[in-house]
């Protein structure tokens, strides 16, 4: 059963991280109220990873990412997973994802895709941080 997770700035309501797991693929979402979706990263497959990119097949949407970028592949998340969102609005509007204390993604206004410590180099669903 899949699960989504909303993570709301307390300083600036207006933006929020939505983690979606829909039993295929994870993947986290910057939102911000009034234009939905401005950033996105992977953060695991929860299907077999595919040896190849599945990106040439629209109705593969959203993709899994593929055998050559993955550097680990989490558990699927629960309820109890210790996840946290922490915001920095100084510079630009920065929403850096934690599990268990340790940085996964960071995603930044129009950051398609957004960053990843899970990846072992740039690829269309995420990149190296």
């Amino acid at each position: 059963m899949g699960s989504l997770t909303k993570y709301v700035s307390n300083d600036r309501p207006e933006f929020a991280v939505f983690i979606e797991d829909d039993d295929k693929v994870c993947y986290a979402y910057l939102w911000k109220e009034g234009e939905n979706i401005i950033a996105h990263v992977w953060l695991y497959n929860v299907a077999a990873t595919p040896g190849e990119p599945e990106l040439q097949v629209e109705e593969n949407h959203p993709f899994l990412n593929s055998a050559e970028f993955i550097k680990e592949n989490l558990e699927p998340f629960d309820a109890w997973s210790p996840i946290e969102v922490t915001w920095d609005f100084s510079e630009e509007t920065v929403a850096n994802i934690f599990l268990a204390s340790r940085l996964i993604a960071k995603l930044t206004v129009g950051s398609c895709p957004g960053w990843s410590s899970l990846v072992t180099k740039d690829g269309p669903l995420a990149l190296k941080m």
